[in-house]
């Protein structure tokens, strides 16, 4: 017994389904490039080279990250947002705790390595994944619109429960 699905095919369907290909591909991105790095520290080959020897600026960062021992914390925190993303559980919670890797990897591949041909570049992850992170949470405002309270009063335990 088969049933036929239907879809209404206009411009809200369409964005819909654009979104959820781009936090698909984002949550797949972010769970391989965490997992590239841990293959490394168990001694087994990545899945693709992690650049240290980029721009000098670039270079200082990823080096004092791992020396601080916070890039450790990054690729796992890396796994766990692109397996929110990827499963679509916690999305708009996943959403933000990538915001800031992909900030950074934005920042890291556009500015520190001076690459600004690449700033719109759509095959350029290094670009594409902030933006991509900022247009999948414009997708999920409305989770985020509670928070944008100008003079928010603090709640109780009681008030979680409802």
């Amino acid at each position: 017994m088969s049933r036929m699905i239907e879809y209404e095919w206009n411009v809200g369907t369409v964005t819909k389904l654009a979104l959820s290909a781009m936090r698909i591909y984002l949550g797949c991105w972010m769970i391989v490039t965490g997992t590239s790095y841990w293959l490394t520290e168990f001694g087994l080959p990545s899945i693709f080279p992690h650049l240290v020897r980029n721009a000098p600026l670039s270079s200082q960062l990823l080096v004092t990250l791992m020396e601080v021992g916070l890039y450790d914390v990054v690729k796992t925190w890396e796994i766990i947002g692109g397996l929110m993303l990827v499963f679509n559980r916690f999305v708009p919670l996943g959403l933000i705790i990538c915001l800031p890797i992909t900030f950074i990897v934005w920042y890291n591949a556009i500015i520190l390595n001076e690459r600004y041909g690449h700033l719109f570049n759509p095959t350029h992850m290094g670009a594409m994944c902030f933006y991509m992170n900022i247009l999948v949470m414009v997708g999920y405002a409305r989770y985020y619109a509670p928070l944008v309270v100008t003079r928010a009063k603090m709640g109780s335990v009681k008030g979680v429960e409802n």
